[in-house]
């Protein structure tokens, strides 16, 4: 029996060190945005403000080094962003935005204890829009028939920013680009961008 709790003793400690040395952790995260939509140079003339808007999902974080690590995370969110669009003469048109995004990060961070570690990130991402709706995209009048006037489901884009790892938990804020455009007549320029701010639990 001794040799036994002995036994059980001992396998709960390596597992417990292995789990803390572990190259790799399983995260949910949520957070808040302001995504917004903004037009560069065509069409009519318009203000663009950003809303709150959120998201939620989940992560995968690889880490390797020891002072100075880096991390590959890939992330797969349900993201809803919400701009207020002032058209000439027309004010208040509110439009959202609900996406799949599935960003790829790559984080480089100095482990300054055992439990704390900024770092800067960068990454690229994909978003496919699952909803679009709003006054605003009512008086763009798409017309979906025209294969070259087609409203884009799939974006892809990169951002940037910086966070901190703490114990378990996880703060980052990042501002992202969306690259290519809303392809409409009179919004041609039309692009996604705008600061994310989230928190995970990593285990």
């Amino acid at each position: 029996m001794r040799k036994t709790i002995i036994l059980l003793i001992f396998a709960c400690a390596v597992s417990n060190i292995y789990a803390q040395h572990r190259p790799y952790k399983f995260g949910i995260k949520g957070g808040i945005n302001y995504i917004h939509l903004e037009n560069y140079g065509k069409g009519f003339y318009s203000d663009f403000d950003a809303k709150p808007g959120w998201s939620f999902g989940a992560l995968f974080q690889y880490t390797r080094g020891s002072f100075l690590k880096y991390s590959i995370v890939p992330e797969i969110l349900f993201t809803q962003s919400t701009t207020d669009v002032d058209l000439l003469y027309i004010t208040d048109c509110i439009t959202t935005i609900q996406t799949i995004d599935m960003p790829l990060s790559f984080k480089l961070g100095l482990q300054l204890s055992k439990i704390f570690r900024p770092y800067i990130l960068g990454n690229i991402y994909g978003s496919y829009v699952i909803k679009e709706y709003g006054d605003f995209f009512n008086l763009l009048d798409v017309d979906h028939s025209q294969p070259f006037n087609q409203f884009n489901k799939l974006y892809f884009g990169v951002s940037a920013g910086l966070g901190f790892d703490l114990w378990k938990f996880q703060l980052e804020g990042r501002y992202r680009w969306n690259l290519n455009k809303i392809n409409t007549d009179d919004y041609s320029a039309l692009k996604q961008m705008g600061l994310e701010i989230s928190c995970a639990i990593l285990f």
